[in-house]
């Protein structure tokens, strides 16, 4: 059977290996992390995805491990409650909300379980040479040191949104161009929970188009979140230089001293390990293969989080490539031809930014006038309730195909 080696073990890494080896693939998932405790914050299983996680059997487990978010209460400088959203009228709150680390625990057991499905922590990809029959892969292993030269049929690239692997396996004149920034600084991180917390996440903005927004993890954490929505040089250069330390004191500048309960999150920032900041991009590529190696999940098509749609694109396009993959099993070249016409007109639908790309501006006002104007008729609308009459519908169906 075909030997494939997959970089990255998140969640389309897993989903991938999963029906890879349910197939008899031969699968290694190599992972840059040394352990199996990732860091992450809430995302939602929705749309497609949730039919192919029953169809892996653990959407029980899935829901029992859910945040139990109640919705989203939008609050003024003082904390006072102008507006209120259930979970499902909006997009804002979903059902299945679920904490990164937990998701892609639950789906990497489901993957280890298979006896032809090999993980291994603290590995990379050095380098890759493509024959017509094969690819042979560098793997360094970070514990040893070692880098070991290996013969696979196929090489999935499934390591992020700036992928190392893809830059390995692209023309050099598409590696850079392909990422494509939207001017929205965004950091994810934890702090203690306090009562407040809970049920309801709870969403704060300023002028200059600045937000912060809490949603509940659990009884001892809380999830925190600090988006900025237009460019900033200083939130640019921080991300570049890759430096915790430099990040955290560049987003307590431009925050500390607003309204709400802003100094607690920056404080809860400045202490918490688990911290992720990013400059939000999306990824467009105009082919996501390249011979015997192709790019999945946010290394092909990162729709970025202001989409919502980055877990659904990564368990589909998963499920849709190992379908592929199986169906044309002596021609893998066939199958991503096939994978990229399907499920490219997919992605182009859900990919685009909300409002045509003005969400992260209308939601997050520059001026008093604005935010003004926003807090109104968001407190007009929560008065309506016109999910009552007009349920909002954010899944976009898509018929899976059968193995």
């Amino acid at each position: 059977m075909p030997r494939v080696i997959i970089s990255g073990a998140g969640i389309a890494g897993t989903v991938l290996a999963y029906w890879l080896g349910k197939n008899a693939f031969d699968v290694v998932v190599v992972e840059r992390s040394m352990s199996s405790t990732q860091s992450g914050q809430i995302i939602d299983v929705e749309g497609p995805a949730q039919e192919i996680v029953t169809r892996m059997g653990l959407m029980e487990e899935i829901k029992s491990n859910v945040t139990h978010e109640a919705g989203m209460r939008f609050v003024d400088d003082s904390g006072k409650e102008f507006a209120r959203f259930p979970v499902g009228s909006t997009g804002i709150s979903n059902e299945i909300e679920i904490m990164r680390p937990a998701l892609s625990g639950i789906l990497l057991a489901a993957a280890e379980n298979l006896p032809n499905v090999e993980f291994r922590k603290g590995c990379t990809i050095q380098g890759l040479q493509q024959t017509t029959s094969d690819v042979i892969v560098d793997v360094h292993d970070r514990a040893n040191d070692r880098t070991s030269q290996e013969h696979f049929d196929i090489l999935v690239a499934t390591d992020g949104l700036r992928s190392p692997t893809r830059d390995l396996i692209l023309p050099a004149s598409k590696r850079a161009s392909c990422l494509k920034s939207i001017d929205v600084f965004a950091a994810f991180f934890s702090i203690p929970a306090e009562p407040q917390d809970r049920p309801y996440a709870n969403l704060y903005q300023a002028t200059g188009r600045r937000g912060l927004f809490t949603k509940p993890m659990n009884e001892q954490e809380t999830s925190a979140y600090v988006m900025h929505c237009k460019y900033d040089q200083r939130l640019h250069d921080a991300r570049e230089s890759r430096d915790v330390d430099r990040q955290k004191k560049a987003i307590a500048a431009l925050y500390e001293g607003l309204g709400w309960e802003t100094d607690r999150l920056i404080r809860g920032m400045m202490e918490t390990k688990n911290f992720y900041f990013e400059e939000i991009s999306q990824v467009k590529l105009n082919k996501w293969s390249h011979g015997r190696c192709v790019l999945l999940g946010d290394t092909a098509y990162c729709p970025s989080p202001l989409t919502g749609q980055g877990t659904n694109l990564a368990i589909l396009g998963a499920y849709l490539l190992a379908n592929k993959l199986v169906k044309n099993i002596e021609n893998p070249i066939k199958a991503f031809e096939e994978y990229e016409t399907d499920f490219r007109p997919y992605v182009n639908k859900v990919q685009p930014i909300p409002l045509g790309g003005y969400f992260p501006l209308l939601i997050n006002p520059d001026t008093s006038w604005g935010l003004w104007i926003q807090r109104s008729v968001l407190s007009w609308i929560s008065w309506l309730q016109p999910w009552k009459y007009f349920p909002y519908i954010k899944n976009v169906p898509y018929a899976l195909p059968d193995f």
